[in-house]
């Protein structure tokens, strides 16, 4: 366990923080993009004559000035299987579009100006024309209506069987019980602090530095690169400071593809900044799936077998990003031992915007549907939840243990944070809580969630991380990493694990990040991978470093290497003790221009398994069906906890995320394709007053996946809590005879069950 305060904390709550709107140089043009206000239909004419001749307007591109420099659509990552023989069809997303709208908000023409309101009065005069398409609106629940990609004869875009649903069936006949829950995710959106902002400044050279609010510059930088056929001196992305990302600031989106390519063209610095109300229809979103799952049990409530069967609305186009949930699929094994598991996953075209990785990607979902299905079990069968949960179990003894879908929990005790979490939440007294509340006029409901997720992946992939450290000529230490911090805390974590390494005082390292001129690559922020990849990397850079620093010494000190003894920033001949060199003098003597310059790397041998349980409490008012949270239990593995104050700030920022979603974010289109809840009026967030004081412990278990132990913790928060939230919801409403109400559980859906209002 390392202890030290967060670095970072003071300059960003007293608004020193260096975001890319804070660096924006004054000679910077507006850019703005005009956009489809329909989600279906035909693009019949741009006519921009008028705008580019107002005042400030410098110039106006659409999709025909960028396809004369052969440049029309973005980059395919996309892999699409079908498992079923159905016809395979990737359209490409174009850029700017000038033919076929798919959904909301695709953007037709950028507008750059001097001035934000002369590139706000340029959009207005541009003479837009479209019509609407003879065919309906698709949302993601009308997968079976006329495809939204006609050459492709449905709307299904992958299609993937997981598993072995002939042993699931086998085993689904012989069990005593059969439970079958209905599954539906809603789709939401990342609503990050900071929106998207893009700032691109191009040299008479040709190099063009892209500064932008991502959360993986390197990734960023190899679209880039792939997409305008760039050799790596020609591009150059900087991530400053991050106001939130979620895995939706993970790619190249069409605005930036724009901007980029203007910039190159002009050879002047643009920058564009999404309002808020463009964000809602412009941010990839996430999430949104509905489907069924099955549990199967023997007459001792022991499980049989799982399977789930999931539609998944990816939107009007389909990347490698679509994939999350199949990604992350081995999650539906919860922490149980299942003999038998399957999975059929469809995923389906509609005319919403795409979707991406939303914090958890995939693993919320999953743990979800497993929770929910043994929550039904236990009612069904009669028994405690808390008690089938433990009856099946994977026990320590069992480890490492291979799932029956995909993964293979190295390390856990599973039983023991049940316990744990059950003490701390005094569940077993709980209904005395339940009485009181009765009194009051209310209903109370407890909420069980224990959960598992992969971290360090994606799952199946061995992804190298780097880590560069510089010695100055002065001795001052640098550490920059691939990983990238956008609220994790790395600018305090990861110097205190160097300074650990080198037995110095943390304030001796600085940190740098978000610079693709730094490193040759890096993995960025995501699959809460940071301290386990980046900071294993940094071990090694560290470890190198004092290597060097030793090999030097014994040249200088004349001495044999194995007489070279290192502590606190000094090394020492062991036989002549008065004879030492500190870091100046290593990097003096080190023959190099600036210093010594120190690359380290780390290659995980396989995926960590966070995992937890959480403990929900929750009342509800009859008279209005609001929902109070009355506390919340989080006991989680996350190994090693090296920073308890970091690991404490991200799971209490994942459980509000996830209690966010059950209770009440939504994306809901109305029936003509528009955003009935594009705004902070009608997509709901929560606010601080919503939320109890939680309560959050760590039980460590260490992995010997990475030399620090750590499983990963920046995801877990959101993996547990949302089913945790939903189980205690469920566990009220079905103490007054109600049925389950589909999520999010807004105040209305729940007097609407409580008054058998349909």
């Amino acid at each position: 366990m390392l202890t030290m305060a967060r670095l970072e904390d003071h300059r960003l709550i007293t608004g020193k923080g260096k975001f890319t709107a804070n660096i924006k140089p004054s000679k910077a043009l507006v850019v703005k993009f005009l956009r489809t206000p329909i989600a279906r239909g035909n693009i019949l004419s741009i006519d921009i004559s008028t705008a580019k001749t107002l005042p400030g307007v410098v110039c106006i591109f659409t999709a025909e000035d960028m396809a004369s420099d052969g440049i029309t659509h973005m980059l395919d990552t996309s892999n699409p299987a079908r498992d079923d023989g159905g016809t395979i069809v990737k359209p490409r997303r174009p850029i700017l579009n000038s033919y076929e709208i798919k959904h909301l908000g695709e953007p037709v023409a950028m507008v750059i100006a001097e001035t934000t309101e002369q590139a706000d009065d340029a959009i207005e005069a541009i003479n837009f024309n479209y019509n609407d398409s003879d065919s309906a609106f698709l949302s993601g629940k009308d997968i079976d209506s006329q495809p939204v990609w006609p050459e492709a004869h449905d709307n299904c875009a992958s299609y993937h069987n997981v598993g072995d649903f002939s042993e699931v069936e086998k085993a689904e006949k012989i069990s005593a019980y059969l439970i079958t829950v209905p599954i539906h995710i809603s789709r939401i959106t990342a609503v990050a602090m900071e929106p998207r902002i893009a700032l691109c400044e191009t040299t008479k050279k040709g190099k063009s530095i892209f500064t932008t609010s991502t959360q993986n510059p390197f990734a960023l930088r190899a679209e880039i690169m792939q997409t305008f056929s760039l050799e790596t001196t020609h591009i150059q992305v900087i991530a400053p400071d991050v106001g939130g990302s979620f895995g939706m600031k993970g790619t190249l989106y069409r605005e930036d593809a724009a901007i980029i390519w203007a910039s190159r063209k002009l050879k002047r610095t643009l920058c564009w900044s999404a309002s808020r109300s463009e964000a809602f229809i412009s941010d990839e979103h996430a999430r949104a799936m509905h489907g069924q799952a099955r549990l199967g049990l023997d007459s001792k409530g022991k499980f049989t077998s799982f399977s789930v069967s999931l539609d998944i609305d990816i939107g009007a186009y389909i990347s490698k990003r679509s994939f999350s949930m199949l990604n992350n699929l081995g999650g539906i094994a919860g922490q149980y031992v299942i003999p038998c598991l399957a999975a059929e996953l469809r995923f389906s075209y509609s005319n919403t915007m795409p979707i991406s990785p939303y914090r958890g990607a995939g693993r919320p979902e999953a743990t979800f549907m497993i929770e929910s299905a043994i929550d039904q079990a236990a009612r069904v069968i009669g028994i405690d939840r808390a008690e089938l949960r433990a009856r099946n179990f994977i026990k320590p003894n069992m480890m490492p243990y291979q799932t029956s879908l995909l993964f293979n929990y190295d390390s856990g005790d599973f039983p023991a944070i049940l316990e744990e979490a059950l003490l701390l939440s005094d569940y077993h007294n709980f209904d005395k809580r339940r009485i009181e509340s009765q009194k009051r006029g209310r209903i109370r409901g407890i909420g069980i969630a224990t959960h598992i997720e992969v971290a360090g992946g994606p799952f199946g992939m061995r992804i190298k991380e780097l880590a560069r450290i510089r010695l100055s000529k002065q001795g001052n230490i640098t550490i920059a990493p691939g990983s990238m911090s956008v609220g994790q805390g790395l600018e305090t974590s990861l110097p205190a694990i160097v300074a650990d390494v080198l037995n110095i005082n943390a304030n001796m390292v600085h940190y740098v990040q978000g610079d693709t001129d730094y490193l040759p690559s890096g993995r960025g922020s995501g699959g809460s991978s940071a301290t386990i990849t980046g900071g294993s990397a940094a071990i090694n850079a560290s470890e190198k470093l004092i290597k060097a620093g030793n090999e030097i010494a014994a040249d200088v000190l004349k001495c044999d290497i194995s007489n070279i003894h290192y502590e606190k920033g000094n090394f020492y001949n062991q036989n002549n003790p008065n004879s030492s060199l500190d870091w100046a003098e290593i990097a003096q003597y080190s023959n190099q221009p600036d210093g010594i310059d120190i690359l380290g790397e780390f290659t995980p041998s396989a995926p960590t398994y966070p995992n937890g349980c959480h403990i929900c409490e929750v009342e509800i008012d009859r008279s209005t069906g609001k929902c109070f949270l009355q506390d919340y239990i989080a006991v989680e593995d996350v190994g090693t906890a090296l920073f308890p104050i970091l690991i404490e700030g991200q799971i209490l920022g994942g459980i509000v995320q996830g209690i966010s979603q059950a209770l009440g974010e939504s994306l809901i289109y109305d029936e003509t394709g528009q955003l009935s809840t594009g705004s902070f009026m009608d997509y709901q967030m929560p606010i601080a007053s919503d939320f109890p004081k939680f309560r959050i412990k760590t039980y460590p278990v260490k992995t010997k996946i990475n030399p620090l132990g750590a499983k990963g913790v920046g995801e877990s928060g959101t993996v547990g809590a949302l089913a945790a939230t939903l189980s205690a919801i469920q566990d009220a409403l079905k103490s007054e005879g109600s049925d389950a109400v589909e999520m999010p559980a807004t105040p209305n859906r729940i007097w609407k069950k409580l008054n058998n209002v349909k």
